[in-house]
């Protein structure tokens, strides 16, 4: 068969679902790169495309990869595809690093503005996110009437996930602008971009950040009757409820959501709940175990909950302990909420380079706070050396004994010291090898100061931590050694 032919075969098999028979019938012509079939740019992106929707990354990379090769003028446009693929398998670190490439050849690339901003989002930077999006918004409102038309629904999404970036920077004005805009620009379209209870939703929150508690509650109550079945309305529900001091009402709802599919997040919900406002702590800690136990991917925002029941138990050690673990856990991104306890509780112990490191890291997050610089100024002028304290935290309540199944290791937070044995920058992973011979795998958002300047031998202290998502152990709040 000729290359056309086995490019109509391909897009017939595609079209009917039939992956596994592409990549049996035509996943190995990276091995004969003397065929005319390794030559097809076409041919090439429909295969990696079938390697993507099957999970194999590996493949994905190399037949898109020589299709920037063989078309290097739309070279942004296959490395693109393969941040969507990491986009889809919620890679964001190395979805992001193909962004940035894709970018770099090709600017004004309208997508990949949004898909950047998309997983900046992800990684909670927010101000980057805001950044890349308002690049994207600004774009499309240059652009001739006809490239407006074909990008408008990516337009939507950009000025909806611009909104909410806003919001959370503060910038309420900014935040409602850009979702009138969004709503503005979906009207009348069939089927709608953005669903109306997801619209009336983000409107929900942006008020209830506002402080106007009637107008979150009715927007909320609209995107419950929407989709009554969605968990997340009503734990925003529940949060207005409580907001305005209608206890029974928030519990109410709360507890609506922990019942209904997706509803694990409801859990951290209802233990925050009985944590800060009703005060039932046994209440609280069966929640929080609940959450962690079904919701791993929320664990630093539930790890710092805990640090907060422990402190209410007048325990800060295991309080300590937690934060640091929630700081170990969000590895990309800041933490303010997390680096703030942390801090504090480092300092009642006595434990002050521990103190002026999390200042340190909140000061990089918060560089106009000039509160974290007179606090970080005084540190330095007590030594910033530990002062020994023998206080231990005292036994748990045995109401709370529930708490001991979500304990931080106190093993894993001996710090070990580790030489790099591999690194691969660009894909930002390596291995150390430390305790003679022992091997761990580490990640530079690990890096408590950044990935640049690691090489192969390169001394790093550790903590060993574990990846929810792989099962597997891995180096967590590394810093270097001199």
């Amino acid at each position: 068969m000729d290359v056309d032919a086995i490019l109509a075969e391909v897009r017939s098999l595609a079209d009917r679902g039939e992956l596994h028979t592409i990549v049996a019938r035509y996943g190995a012509i990276d091995d004969t790169p003397e065929s005319q079939t390794w030559h097809s740019t076409e041919l090439l992106y429909e295969i990696g495309r079938a390697f993507g929707m099957l999970g194999n990354e590996e493949k994905v990379e190399r037949y898109l990869l020589r299709c920037a090769e063989l078309a290097p003028r739309r070279a942004a446009v296959f490395h693109c595809a393969i941040g969507w693929y990491f986009q889809r398998k919620k890679k964001w670190t190395k979805a992001l690093r193909w962004y940035d490439r894709a970018l770099s050849s090709f600017p004004t690339y309208h997508l990949c503005l949004f898909r950047r901003g998309y997983c900046l989002e992800k990684v909670h930077r927010p101000r980057e996110a805001v950044e890349a999006l308002g690049r994207a918004r600004q774009i499309w409102e240059d652009a001739p009437s006809e490239q407006r038309q074909r990008g408008r629904g990516v337009q939507v999404q950009v000025l909806f996930h611009l909104s909410r970036g806003l919001r959370d920077l503060g910038d309420f004005e900014g935040a409602a602008e850009a979702l009138d805009q969004c709503c503005a620009l979906d009207r009348g379209s069939n089927p709608p971009t953005i669903r109306e209870e997801h619209m009336l939703a983000c409107r929900g929150e942006l008020q209830l950040r506002r402080g106007d508690l009637d107008a979150a509650l009715a927007a909320f109550a609209a995107a419950r009757d929407l989709d009554a079945e969605s968990s997340y309305h009503w734990e925003r529900l529940g949060r207005a409820y409580e907001l305005r001091g209608e206890v029974e009402a928030a519990e109410a709802a709360y507890r609506r959501a922990t019942l209904l599919p997706r509803g694990a997040f409801a859990f951290l919900a209802l233990g925050r709940f009985h944590l800060h406002v009703t005060r039932r702590l046994p209440e609280a800690a069966q929640a929080l175990v609940e959450a962690m136990q079904c919701l791993l991917g929320a664990e630093p925002l539930i790890r710092l909950e805990l640090a907060r029941l422990h402190l209410a138990c007048a325990r800060p050690r295991a309080a300590l302990a937690q934060a640091e673990r929630a700081l170990a856990c969000r590895g990309e991104g800041g933490f303010p909420d997390a680096l703030r306890l942390a801090a504090d509780l480092a300092e009642q112990l006595g434990r002050l380079g521990d103190a002026a490191r999390h200042l340190d890291a909140l000061g990089r997050l918060m560089p106009d706070d000039a509160t974290l610089a007179a606090r970080r100024a005084a540190l330095a002028a007590r030594g910033v050396r530990d002062e020994t304290t023998s206080t231990t935290d005292p036994p748990l309540p045995p109401e709370l004994a529930i708490l001991d199944q979500v304990a931080s290791d106190p093993t894993a937070e001996e710090r070990r010291v580790g030489i790099v044995d591999r690194f691969f920058a660009e894909k930002g992973f390596g291995f150390l090898h430390y305790d003679e011979g022992r091997s761990i795998f580490f990640h530079v958002t690990q890096c408590e100061e950044g990935g640049e300047g690691i090489a192969p031998g390169t001394r790093l202290s550790f903590r060993i931590g574990h990846n929810p998502k792989k099962g597997k152990t891995q180096a967590e709040a590394l810093r270097r050694v001199e």
